[in-house]
């Protein structure tokens, strides 16, 4: 069962910091404490904002707080890429000064949001994760709990980017974009493969690109040579699965219902990955609450999707996964792929987003679709060259 976007137990609704009167922008700021004694200069905007906020929870950690920090990507999972604490983590490159090993990305937290954290979710996803990494079963309870731990690995990272830069921007987040609320608030889906070979031990790809910090819903972490591709946002999976989506419906955002049939695939769009081990987890809790039916095999009766992984493009219901007959592909490949793949769901989500919003201009997640559409071609050249020039077709929309 999965948090469902109610927060961790133990964990409230902490206060946000307050607007300053002399504050340009027209939403509340944060700034985040990069720790493990790593030295980062803020930019003169963000360091008008008096306090840090916590990585887990986004409220204020005031002076009197017991705090510590969080790791995006923790200890354990150090320990199992093989004791890669004290390596320079390619995820952050910076241009200027030097890199950050994987001890060193660290936030301040409230020293009672990461307890929790540790206690309730990253102790029960570590099994899980190790037995991936080693080519082991797990069972659909395990992938929810995975999905769980994702959904923060990817939030915690756009907040670890926008730190490490020195906050270079300054992002529009509601409490929504912070681990505590947004594990299992959206559809998730992940894709697995492997690669053949491999330089690092352990890598993040792509936390740095600008349009993920601006929308923190596709992220690619690789473990020694395990690959797994997290994707989440609102209403992801709604064709997918024949469910109800939120559209603007003569100027008003209504809720249309789904066809109630399950389609082939994604139903929106054509995964890069169509041969790698793909699952997905619809996630409805929120609107069971508002009181929206939702009659749906995929849906349990709290809102919590049942886990599906899809074979011959059909969704089935999971019951276990064997990861030892993953894919494998070569590294340069895996890595133009899955980074391709990581660039179209940013692009749909957006866009999804803006038509959501009822198109205004000023829609602040658009700025950064331009350097997606780049970003695009920049892969799809990659894959054709890794692919002896056989170049994939440009549209992956269905």
């Amino acid at each position: 069962m999965s948090f469902g976007g109610d927060g961790v137990p133990g964990i409230e609704r902490s206060p946000e910091i307050l607007q300053l009167e002399s504050w340009e922008h027209p939403f509340i700021a944060r700034r985040f404490g990069v720790g493990g004694r790593f030295k980062v200069t803020d930019g003169p905007i963000s360091s008008k904002i008096p306090l840090h906020t916590c990585v887990l929870c986004g409220g204020v950690i005031f002076p009197d707080d017991p705090r510590n920090f969080e790791h995006p990507l923790p200890r354990w999972v150090h320990r199992i890429a093989g004791e890669v604490g004290e390596l320079k983590s390619p995820a952050i490159a910076l241009e200027a000064g030097p890199s950050p090993t994987w001890r060193q990305l660290e936030l301040a937290a409230h020293k009672k949001c990461n307890t929790a954290f540790g206690e309730q979710l990253e102790i029960p996803a570590r099994k899980a994760i190790s037995t991936m990494v080693e080519g082991g079963m797990i069972y659909a309870k395990q992938i929810d709990v995975v999905f769980d731990w994702l959904d923060k690995v990817r939030s915690s990272s756009a907040h670890m980017a926008t730190a490490f830069t020195g906050h270079g921007l300054v992002l529009d987040y509601s409490h929504i974009h912070f681990p505590n609320w947004r594990i299992g608030l959206f559809d998730r889906a992940a894709i697995f493969f492997r690669v053949e070979k491999y330089e690092e031990p352990l890598d993040l790809w792509d936390c740095m690109e600008r349009g993920f910090r601006f929308t923190p819903g596709a992220l690619a972490i690789r473990i020694k040579d395990l690959v797994i591709l997290s994707i989440s946002g609102a209403s992801l999976l709604s064709l997918a699965f024949g469910l109800p989506e939120p559209k603007i419906v003569n100027g008003q955002l209504e809720w249309v219902d789904g066809s109630g049939k399950w389609a082939s695939g994604f139903g929106s769009r054509t995964s890069r990955l169509g041969s790698a081990l793909i699952v997905a987890q619809p996630m409805r809790r929120q609107e069971i609450k508002e009181g929206l039916p939702l009659k749906s095999a995929a849906i349990s009766e709290s809102g919590d999707g049942h886990v599906h992984d899809l074979k011959k493009n059909r969704w089935s219901r999971t019951k276990r996964l064997d990861f030892s007959q993953l894919p494998k592909l070569s590294a340069k490949l895996g890595y133009a792929l899955a980074n391709l793949e990581i660039v179209e769901w940013l692009m749909l989500m957006k866009e999804r987003d803006h038509a959501r919003a009822g198109h205004p201009p000023n829609f602040g997640a658009m700025e950064s679709m331009s350097d997606l559409r780049y970003a695009k071609m920049f892969f799809i050249d990659n894959v054709a060259r890794e692919r002896g020039n056989l170049r994939p077709v440009e549209n992956d929309r269905l």
